[in-house]
């Protein structure tokens, strides 16, 4: 299929929101919608980027509309309820398959492709994949995940910590502190729920856990390290005994995943 369809199917939709925002001169909501945008374009790369490192044997026009529309009902949640927080709104995985289904987008999808699209962007922000998934539909859905959360260690090194308009970080303290529960999980391999997320820091060094709890292709971690993100994101991170710790706990777990996959 000629992908730039979709591209411009996504674009008309997406637009939509940003043109009202800039209507109701709203420069937070213009802000949040266009960096929306941008890391769903991002995220379409990352994806392609990595199947392809990996060699994986799936449909490139699948993990493309995946990458692309993954969180194509952010910007209907955003609009109403100006927040990116599901649990203070609604789950926007849910809102992503709703907005395909009432634009008549998934029907433009091969029918036997459509469960991979469907399942795929319904798990792509669930806290763990489900353990009997299939190989195929483990596939695509650790794939977006991965490219969405390589996208999340990008922003931190673009956002500037300070700017208050940014929703991930609306309504969070500045305090340099990390919780108990944080700090333990991270340094166990575990993942943290998002939604009980107090300050700018714990924002931060949530996402940057992902690497030691929810990376499945050692492809993405190359490029975390070929882009240098680790280091990065910690320069834009408050630092504290505990951020020292997960910095040097993060950098140790990745020179030893890689050096083992080197090994095989």
């Amino acid at each position: 299929m000629d992908f730039n369809k979709f591209e411009k199917i996504f674009d008309d939709y997406v637009n939509r929101y940003i043109e009202k925002a800039k209507e109701e001169n709203n420069e937070a909501k213009i802000l949040n919608l266009t960096n929306k945008k941008i890391h769903s374009y991002k995220v379409r790369d990352n994806i392609l980027k990595i199947a392809s490192l990996e060699n994986l044997k799936v449909n490139m026009f699948i993990v493309e509309f995946i990458g692309l529309f993954h969180d194509i009902g952010r910007f209907y949640q955003y609009d109403k309820y100006e927040t990116f927080n599901d649990s203070k709104s609604e789950d926007h995985a849910k809102l992503s398959i709703k907005v395909l289904e009432d634009e008549g987008i998934i029907k433009l999808i091969d029918y036997e492709d459509r469960p991979y699209v469907v399942d795929a962007i319904l798990m792509h922000n669930k806290k763990d994949l489900p353990k009997d998934l299939d190989r195929k539909m483990y596939l695509y859905s650790a794939l977006i995940r991965d490219a969405d959360k390589l996208d999340g260690f990008r922003t931190i090194t673009v956002y500037e910590r300070e700017n208050k308009n940014l929703a991930y970080f609306k309504n969070k303290s500045d305090e340099p502190t990390i919780s108990d529960e944080i700090y333990n999980n991270i340094i166990s391999h575990k993942s943290v729920c998002k939604d009980n997320l107090e300050t700018i820091l714990e924002c931060q060094i949530t996402t940057v856990g992902y690497i030691t709890s929810d990376i499945n292709f050692n492809a993405t971690l190359k490029l975390v390290k070929e882009n240098n993100y680790v280091d990065k994101m910690f320069e834009m991170i408050q630092e504290t005994e505990r951020s020292k710790n997960i910095y040097n706990f993060v950098n140790t777990y990745i020179e030893n995943r890689l050096s083992s996959a080197n090994k095989k």
